[in-house]
């Protein structure tokens, strides 16, 4: 048997429901919300950059930068650094740097992206 007061109970759940979807978006501006920064691909930095040299293999290369966020697969001569930061609940500036490696035969030739400046001996300008 069906009890009489389901379909007020029935209303005052949907009412209920239907006024906490409407502060979704308040909920979200509160300052007592959470929000972990996202941080995404290979942490490098100027440190890290200035001790690469030319000629360097690649095992050499990855114990310095780490595994490279992306080894292009139509190039076998080419890794990807990134590093991106997301700040969501702090004051703090969102981070985003990218590096290119680029290998011959003898090891590391060039690069090019953040830390890398035109005095560097593996600079390779912008194509």
């Amino acid at each position: 048997m069906i009890p009489v007061y389901t379909g007020k109970r029935l209303l005052a759940v949907s009412l209920l429901a239907g006024a906490l979807a409407g502060c979704a978006s308040t909920v979200d501006r509160l300052p007592i919300l959470y929000k972990p920064e996202v941080r995404q691909g290979t942490f490098f930095d100027a440190q890290s950059v200035a001790r690469l040299e030319p000629g360097m293999t690649r095992r050499q290369v990855s114990f310095v930068l780490g595994p490279p966020t992306i080894e292009d697969p139509f190039s076998d001569g080419r890794w990807d650094y990134v590093y991106e930061v997301e700040p969501r609940s702090t004051d703090l500036k969102p981070v985003s740097r990218k590096l290119t490696l680029f290998f011959d035969e003898r090891g590391l030739s060039a690069a090019r992206g953040s830390f890398i400046q035109p005095d560097n001996p593996l600079y390779e300008p912008e194509a």
